[in-house]
């Protein structure tokens, strides 16, 4: 979850999974409010009558979001995958995209999920 600790606000530009492992392909990316989504879902089924339907709701990535100083954001980025094969590594580094101010700045940060899917 984005979390800004400066002093100024900070508007998250871009979001991407810098090492996907084999056997994944990024179908896209989205970045969603933790109210639309009832907090943030770590595995999602697309059709589960229990999940978000993240087509119906509004995603913030194209223009961006806000994450107010001394604040977490209420806006996370999540992604959709699909599987194409063995999956037999982690992902572990994530990059974010931010402007403050009248800088821009990219930031690689420690990302990890973890699938398996045997052959």
């Amino acid at each position: 979850m984005p979390t800004n600790m400066s002093d100024d606000d900070v508007e998250i530009v871009g979001a991407e999974i810098l090492d996907v492992p084999g056997g994944v392909e990024i179908d896209r990316y989205g970045a969603y409010s933790l109210d639309d989504t009832d907090g943030i879902p770590l595995l999602v089924k697309e059709g589960d009558p229990h999940s978000p339907r993240f087509r119906e709701l509004r995603d913030h990535s194209p223009r961006g979001f806000t994450v107010q100083a001394k604040t977490v954001s209420e806006v996370v980025y999540m992604a959709q995958l699909r599987i194409t094969g063995p999956v037999r590594r982690d992902a572990t580094s994530c990059r974010y995209d931010y402007r403050q101010g009248d800088w821009r700045f990219s930031q690689t940060l420690r990302c990890s999920f973890a699938l398996r899917l045997k052959a």
